[in-house]
């Protein structure tokens, strides 16, 4: 295939998956931020530059961790202020950007894929899937978490058949322990269990990443 570009959409981009791509199609990838609610809210063409939010068709607002969208090209059915479940932060252009549009910085895709943790103390912090995006396990082929309580949660694991569980075991454990560490969520406890296959809920022919408790 002569691929010119890859358009990705839909889901939240990690880098591994990423990499992959540019390595297979031998191309750019372009990640599209975009919602049922306003198709196009921003690109990203470089990891490096961020995912710029198209600041001429759309006002995004941030407030106490909330999203807030003005869609300004959709007459037929305005939205003002219409909340949204992504998680971002706003960062406004500086001089000499190349682009003058602000950029969305840890764009973590929708609240309803994030697993929330809290501590002794009430204390609540977050750990989204893609945060293990960049840990690349040789054998480990899918995997996905459930939480089974609010410090608790387990993984799902599955690996390729010549591969050994007990090393995959061993890395996923060491590598998570990590990730947790630098969250400062070192008191969640997690479990790792191997299944044979990863099924896709039937309904929408997605895997999910999070089931449900």
């Amino acid at each position: 295939m002569n691929v010119k570009r890859v358009i990705s959409c839909g889901e939240p981009l990690g880098a591994s998956l990423r990499n992959y791509l540019e390595k297979m199609f031998c191309a750019p990838v372009v990640n599209f931020y975009g919602s049922s609610e306003s198709l196009a809210l921003g690109v990203e063409m470089n990891p490096e530059e961020g995912m710029l939010l198209f600041d001429d068709l759309n006002i995004i607002e941030i407030e106490d961790g909330q999203m807030y969208l003005t869609c300004l090209y959709n007459y037929a059915q305005p939205l003002i202020r219409y909340r949204l479940t992504d998680r971002l932060t706003l960062e406004a252009a500086q001089e000499g950007d190349e682009y003058p549009f602000t950029k969305a910085v840890g764009l973590l895709g929708r609240n309803e894929d994030i697993l929330w943790f809290e501590d002794g103390n009430g204390h609540e912090e977050f750990l989204h899937p893609l945060a293990i995006e960049g840990f690349c396990i040789e054998g480990l082929k899918d995997y996905q978490f459930r939480k089974t309580a609010k410090d608790t949660f387990e993984m799902y694991a599955e690996t390729a058949e010549e591969s050994s569980r007990e090393y995959v075991r061993k890395e996923m454990l060491e590598q998570m322990r990590r990730i947790l560490r630098e969250k400062g969520l070192d008191y969640v406890q997690f479990y790792v269990n191997f299944v044979e296959e990863i099924q896709p809920n039937p309904k929408t022919g997605k895997k999910p990443l999070i089931l449900a408790s």
